[in-house]
């Protein structure tokens, strides 16, 4: 009997041994396999980089000089423009995946749909020359940017570019920030009320600190950064000597 005992725990082990051997592999594919579809995930998104804004902001002009190093001719736009820029870093060449977004309400809204869930970054382009009448509306656009849930997902770099600075009526990107942070906050005021009205409370995301005047420093986990720039302003992208270089300098630090 002891003989026969010895051989059933023998055996019984090397089945707990298979089955543990199974269970292992089996565990070690699976992890594998999660492995390898988060890393394409994390590719397949964050890869463009958005120009938006409000018709004649200069989202067309910017992006012809971005990537062709030119001024060209520009009228509205009806559709996208999507193309690669190549901007020299350090004797590197890097390589950004450009999209120019419609101005048009109705075009840019579903445009944005599509591009946004793989924005890496987004620049909103702003004409400084007429944004005292344009403010509610950019500040909308913005609101809306940084209430997506892809764009908080994906954690996007944001730079208002101030663009036009060459005339006399620009406001400046510090007066800019000023003028759309209490513009959003007087529209957090107005999406709240509304949402209380109606007891929907399942759509409200949260702009900023709760309970705290709006502030870009406040809208973790994105960044938001100002600027002044110019697109007509181009004599030589790669030598760095233009005030369109600062979005190019937020471009490479986005990229990094």
């Amino acid at each position: 009997m002891s003989l026969w005992k010895d051989v059933q725990d023998l055996v019984g082990g090397e089945q707990n041994a298979t089955i543990l051997a199974v269970s292992i592999s089996v565990g070690l594919v699976f992890v594998t396999t999660l492995l390898i579809w988060l890393c394409r995930g994390s590719r397949a998104r964050g890869r463009n980089f958005l120009l938006i804004g409000l018709n004649g902001a200069g989202k067309t002009l910017m992006y012809s000089q971005l990537r062709y190093r030119e001024e060209k001719h520009t009228v509205m736009s009806v559709a996208e423009n999507k193309g690669k820029v190549h901007i020299r870093d350090n004797k590197i060449e890097k390589v950004f995946d450009i999209v120019d977004i419609p101005g048009h309400d109705s075009l840019r809204k579903i445009l944005l749909e599509k591009y946004l869930p793989t924005a890496r970054g987004i620049v909103l382009v702003v004409d400084s020359s007429s944004f005292s009448k344009d403010v509610r509306d950019v500040a909308k656009l913005l609101f809306s940017v940084l209430a997506t849930s892809s764009v908080r997902r994906n954690r996007a770099s944001i730079l208002i570019a101030c663009n036009k600075q060459d005339i006399p009526t620009a406001k400046s990107a510090k007066l800019v920030e000023q003028m759309l942070e209490k513009e959003i906050d007087a529209l957090r005021t107005t999406r709240a009320a509304a949402l209380s009205d109606t007891d929907d409370t399942r759509s409200s995301v949260q702009v900023g600190k709760s309970g705290k005047e709006f502030s870009f420093a406040d809208v973790h986990p994105l960044s938001v950064r100002v600027a002044e720039c110019c697109a007509k302003d181009f004599d030589a992208l790669d030598d760095r000597e233009t005030d369109l270089n600062r979005v190019i300098d937020w471009l490479l630090a986005s990229a990094a």
